[in-house]
């Protein structure tokens, strides 16, 4: 069976960020594991859009054209999709990733030409769903079925999947800003070494896709994929895309010693964050001699309300120690903020800012609170909001949705502008900032991604 890949056009028609699709990876290496023919049509990269886009759809004349799209891309697939139906009467058409995962069937409303959703991990559900197209595979809404006892798909035993299919997605090809910003060489890779998180925080709808229990993937399979992206295509640096990485810190200090052992010319970042709670000195020295030359961290907030609201377990004393500890060993902190939070006032976003000016951090983003559906802090907010009849547009050009009482959309947008600002615009910081952890060729990016942000429009 021919089988295309779908992975949406940045909005604007190029994105700020450019990332192998790693999720559409897998599904194709277990597809052309099974026999089938699998043609990958990546269009963030292509940057085709409109009839030219629907052309390339047609022209690999797919009997199954799966999409795998975020919330933040339904305003823009909207068009899209109405024109690939059209185009593809006798093709099924289905949905996978992070927005089907997180609304489930109600994806059919933002596009009732869809044939089927897919919950969490699809590798074995969209087997199963070209093998017996009859039945109704766990963790699949087929159009017009009854979706209320489908849950999402998990792949208990990641040993059974197939190195991702890179030759589908050559990573010299992305040279656009990765997850997390920070890159110092170029090509690079994401790739995962683990699956899940079983933490609570209540903005966040990951466990949707990948579940609460953590799986890891076995270090021989990941050294494998690693020497391969080394060997076949001069990758230079490895971004490890997991949730939770440090979580199992045995697992991971393992990681690093087989880095250490192996000295491969390669530098290794974790972009998605690290749980600060679980950093020692071993740890991090091992990651710095491994190859690691920052530290991503999810801080969120600078107040103790909130990060207590928000289930963090954490407290703004035990991360400035965290951040004290990553330093001892040398290497540089990135932080990610969130600004909005509902229920969080004006002088909470300014202990945000300061906080963020005071904690030693070295790089700094501050987004603003997006109701994610399928996070707890999303679909309280979504229950009186009717995000679905705008199309998501306020994902598709990171506006931000006004949270509840006493900020507007547009106080918030300010308070955002003056956090980077507040930031970076001190004595060396943007100096201090570029030398230490970008590359010379992503520094453009850069700053258009700030200016993106400042603007209200996100191109990722």
């Amino acid at each position: 069976m021919r089988v295309t890949l779908f992975y949406p056009p940045r909005p604007g028609g190029e994105g700020t960020n450019l990332v192998p699709p790693i999720g559409l990876l897998y599904l194709g290496a277990v597809l052309e594991k099974a026999g089938h023919r699998v043609v990958l049509l990546d269009f963030a990269l292509i940057g085709k859009s409109g009839k030219e886009l629907v052309e390339d759809v047609v022209d690999s004349r797919p009997d199954v054209l799966m999409i795998s799209a975020f919330t933040s891309d339904v305003f823009i697939m909207k068009p899209v999709m109405v024109a690939l139906r059209e185009a593809l009467p006798g093709t099924k058409i289905w949905l996978g990733g992070p927005h089907a995962s997180c609304v489930g069937a109600a994806a059919f409303l933002d596009f009732p030409q869809m044939d089927a959703v897919f919950l969490g991990e699809a590798e074995e559900s969209v087997l199963e769903a070209i093998l017996f197209p009859e039945e109704a595979p766990q963790g699949v809404v087929y159009s017009g079925s009854d979706p209320a006892t489908v849950i999402p798909r998990q792949i208990e035993d990641l040993s059974v999947l197939p190195l991702p299919a890179w030759h589908l997605a050559p990573p010299s090809k992305y040279r656009g800003l990765p997850n997390g910003v920070v890159l110092k060489k170029l090509p690079y890779a994401p790739i995962l070494t683990t699956r899940g998180c079983p933490y609570r925080c209540t903005f966040c709808a990951g466990f949707r896709v990948t579940g609460r229990r953590i799986r890891h993937r076995p270090l021989d399979q990941v050294w494998e994929e690693i020497d391969l992206l080394v060997s076949e295509y001069g990758v230079a640096e490895i971004h490890i895309e997991d949730d939770n990485f440090t979580f199992d810190r045995a697992y991971a200090k393992e990681f690093c010693r087989i880095a250490i052992s192996r000295k491969l010319p390669v530098l290794f970042s974790t972009p998605n964050g690290v749980r600060l709670d679980a950093l020692d000195d071993e740890l991090l020295s091992l990651m710095r001699e491994a190859g690691w030359y920052v530290v991503h961290c999810g801080i969120e907030s600078g107040s103790d309300r909130i990060l207590k609201k928000i289930k963090k377990a954490t407290t703004t004393s035990s991360i400035k120690s965290s951040i004290d500890l990553i330093h001892s060993q040398g290497l540089p902190v990135a932080a990610y903020f969130i600004l909005g939070i509902p229920g969080e006032t004006e002088k909470e976003i300014q202990e945000t800012i300061r906080f963020s000016r005071t904690s030693g951090v070295e790089w700094a983003q501050f987004a603003c609170f997006l109701p994610i559906p399928g996070s707890p802090d999303g679909d309280s907010f979504l229950e009186n909001t009717d995000m679905v009849s705008t199309g998501w547009e306020a994902f598709h050009n990171s506006a931000c949705p006004a949270p509840p009482f006493p900020l507007s959309a547009e106080r918030l947008k300010q308070l955002q502008r003056k956090a980077f600002l507040r930031f970076y615009l001190r004595p060396g910081q943007i100096f201090r900032t570029t030398r230490l952890l970008f590359h010379r060729d992503t520094f453009f990016r850069i700053i258009r991604r700030v200016f993106a942000y400042l603007s209200g429009r996100k191109g990722s």
